[in-house]
């Protein structure tokens, strides 16, 4: 059931920027909600292909003053399309069944920023500023250890993010955080073979490196994601899932302006796929769509997801 849905069992790796609070721009290089359904499950050996085309909206208020700046709305709007391969081979390490993977996303932004001066004489003055860039984002290497046991599916994954984006600390959109990073994650599936009922969750700790260019140093970051999902014997499958995000450390360096600001988030939103099956060849499609709420010191939209993969 579903197995090119959940080939590519990774964290997806996304760098667009905003100015905004709570690690360094506001944002992670891990995508919340990527690979769900079906984080847990390692596919059998072979090659796979995952594209996945994503969609955010969103907007926040930075802090109430920066400087001579009385208020700050910043809107950020990108488009992106994130290929994936995964290499499963067939041998065991650990008992395991081990994969490999590449992710390389190229991506679209716009962002724009509103704010006040607080003059000393006279009104305030409210300026807009726009910025707007397209090119590869960070990149991202994984190595995967999944088990098998009947019905329930679990495995590890440690994944690099490389800052091979598009970086300038000076512009409101970038497509790099340029801070290289590690994520140690921990999923589990269960997926019942004879109702079709999926119960996923997955558990990981973001580590960050300074990004040298502003002497900043982004704190860890806490990432839970879940999802329950119905299989369906004629190819679709349907349900719920979302996702919670919290700073764990504080930010620090020279160049942090804010402060111990920490970031959070979390999200929910349906879950949609079908398996289209031609021979021996299995193609399946997939929509996410989550909206973000309880909000801290980032920003605030909808994400959404389409995504397809197949055996190569």
């Amino acid at each position: 059931m579903r197995t090119a849905c959940g080939a590519i069992c990774l964290a997806g790796s996304l760098s667009i920027g905003e100015p905004a609070n709570a690690t360094e721009r506001g944002l992670s290089e891990y995508i919340l909600g990527l690979t769900l359904p079906m984080e847990g499950y390692t596919p059998p050996p072979g090659v796979y292909f995952l594209d996945t085309f994503v969609l955010y909206q969103g907007s926040g208020n930075l802090l109430p003053a920066i400087g001579s700046r009385s208020s700050t709305r910043v809107t950020e709007n990108f488009v992106a399309n994130i290929a994936i391969v995964g290499w499963f081979p067939d041998f065991k390490l650990f008992g395991a069944d081990p994969g490999f993977a590449v992710t390389v996303p190229f991506a679209s932004s716009r962002a724009t920023e509103n704010y006040t001066v607080a003059a000393p004489m006279g009104p305030l003055q409210r300026i807009s500023l726009a910025d707007e860039i397209a090119s590869i984002a960070d990149t991202e290497y994984s190595a995967i250890l999944g088990w098998h046991a009947g019905e329930q599916h679990w495995n590890v994954i440690l994944t690099g993010f490389a800052p091979t984006g598009n970086f300038d600390p000076n512009r409101l959109s970038l497509t790099s955080l340029h801070r290289p990073a590690l994520d140690l994650k921990g999923a589990y599936t269960y997926l019942g073979l004879q109702t079709g009922i999926e119960v996923t969750s997955a558990l990981g700790l973001t580590l960050n490196a300074p990004n040298t260019e502003t002497n900043y140093q982004s704190g860890a970051e806490l990432h839970f994601e879940w999802a329950v999902n119905q299989h369906f014997p004629f190819g679709v499958a349907a349900g719920v899932g979302g996702y919670f995000f919290q700073q764990v450390t504080n930010d620090h360096g020279s160049g942090d302006p804010f402060g111990a600001f920490r970031g959070r988030v979390a999200a929910v939103g349906p879950l949609l796929g079908y398996a289209l099956k031609a021979g021996d060849q299995e193609v399946d499609f997939s929509a996410r769509w989550f909206h973000e709420f309880a909000v801290q010191n980032r920003v605030r939209g909808d994400l959404i997801y389409a995504s397809f993969s197949f055996r190569l």
